[in-house]
């Protein structure tokens, strides 16, 4: 007769495993995507200033 006992905590034991790894994982993977989603936000807003900063230059051309 199967030993359904032993298989039992045999799969209670590596899914405990992998569960705490994919918990750690995700963890990380949060962590790096907010970093990543903050160096673009502050990318965007330096393009953006560097965009106003280059039409306050030319408000000053005369048009023709």
């Amino acid at each position: 007769m199967p030993d359904y006992k032993a298989m039992y905590f045999h799969l209670a034991g590596r899914m405990a495993t992998a569960i705490e790894v994919l918990e750690a994982t995700t963890g990380a993977l949060v962590d790096i995507t907010e970093k990543l989603k903050l160096a673009q936000q502050n990318a965007e807003d330096m393009y953006i200033e560097g965009d106003e900063d280059a039409s306050d230059d030319n408000s000053g051309e005369a048009t023709s």
